[in-house]
């Protein structure tokens, strides 16, 4: 920069582009004059803290160095009114529908739709040409989608026939529970009690051995390489979000509300579908993602006031949840977004991905 920045925003991208370059004491430099012009900002304490951390630790984890520096800072709140706001050009609303318009490729259109809401316009496109998708997990999160009951009726109604005809053999031959799971329960009443056919499939449901096979890490591969055909231009967790969204936790969400609605069960009845209840959460909250092992306790934490002699694992699921919802408010109150340093954004990527609720436990650590 040719002139000393002198706006906090400013003093703020200057530190970090410092920071990236390793150029510490200028970046302690540009600090202090940060906390001269916006003393009351939060964002100068922490970056302080940070050079601290890489002074001591050069060639150490950006994430941990960061994580160390907001704690030390006193774990502020950015969820407010950051310093920054997160912009990312190309990664709008505006920006994803344009890419529908500018293609007639199904795959493509089906992906830019789902990623922002398809409108009525497109819920009568996708019924007329979703016999021209052939990508399974596209099959399956469109089904999802339109589980909506606020989508175009007869789109609806036209989309879920032909979803069924195609994935319930899928469905079928699965080793997997999260398909014949949305299968079972997609078309139902939420209000509903499970009948007891729908408790003799889900047990055969439970008794399956994982509730997905394919590693999170293949899942964001698989959107980021969609995310590209499709021209959108996403940031570094552009693809995360997307691959989180593909987790197929419509199932779960629907059988936590139909379980809610089974209120008369004799007492055989109830402790089978306990049983089933808490393997089928132990499964989802065997994923790496913060999402699922959420979803998959609260499922284990219903199960156990179903079942008999269940009060000390239900208290430990609740702690485990109670921990959950920690994490999830601090990631919150970091918002990553307003932190304009490209190497923090890569590790912490590569550590969601490895394991999410490992990596953001660190958050919530005494």
């Amino acid at each position: 920069m040719k002139e000393a920045p002198k706006t906090p925003g400013a003093l703020m991208v200057q530190a970090c582009v410092l920071l990236e370059q390793g150029a510490l004491d200028p970046a302690a430099q540009t600090l202090a004059r940060l906390r001269e012009v916006a003393p009351e900002q939060a964002e100068g304490r922490v970056l302080e803290a940070l050079v601290r951390q890489r002074r001591a630790n050069p060639a150490g984890e950006w994430r941990e160095a960061f994580i160390a520096a907001w704690i030390e800072a006193g774990r502020p709140d950015f969820s407010g009114e950051p310093l920054l706001p997160a912009e990312t050009p190309g990664w709008g609303p505006e920006a994803i529908r344009a890419v529908w318009t500018g293609t007639q490729a199904p795959d493509t259109r089906l992906l830019a739709a789902l990623m922002v809401g398809p409108s009525q316009e497109q819920q009568r496109w996708i019924a007329r040409h979703l016999s021209e998708v052939a990508d399974p997990d596209l099959l399956r999160a469109t089904l999802e989608t339109f589980h909506s009951e606020t989508m175009d009726e007869t789109a609806r109604r036209q989309i879920q026939a032909s979803l069924r005809e195609r994935l319930t053999p899928l469905a079928a031959e699965s080793r997997e529970s999260q398909l014949p799971l949305l299968m079972l329960l997609e078309d139902t009443s939420q209000e509903a009690p499970l009948t007891k056919e729908e408790l003799q499939a889900l047990e055969r449901i439970a008794a399956l051995p994982r509730y997905r096979t394919t590693s999170f890490a293949r899942l964001y591969a698989d959107a980021e390489r969609r995310m590209k055909v499709a021209g959108i231009q996403a940031p570094v967790d552009g693809a995360f979000m997307a691959a989180v969204g593909e987790l197929a936790l419509v199932g779960p969400m629907v059988l936590f509300k139909r379980v809610k609605a089974t209120t008369e069960l004799p007492e055989k009845e109830r402790i089978r579908l306990g049983r089933a209840l808490w393997t089928l959460g132990e499964r989802i909250a065997e994923g790496n993602t913060l999402v699922e092992r959420l979803v998959g306790l609260r499922q284990m934490e219903q199960a156990a006031g179903l079942l008999p002699d269940f009060e000390v694992k239900r208290a430990q699921v609740a702690a485990d949840l109670a921990r959950g919802r920690a994490m999830v408010a601090a990631s919150n109150q970091i918002h990553l977004d307003g932190w304009p340093l490209p190497s923090l954004h890569r590790d912490w990527l590569k550590a969601s991905l490895d394991n999410e609720w490992k990596h953001l436990s660190a958050l919530v650590a005494p």
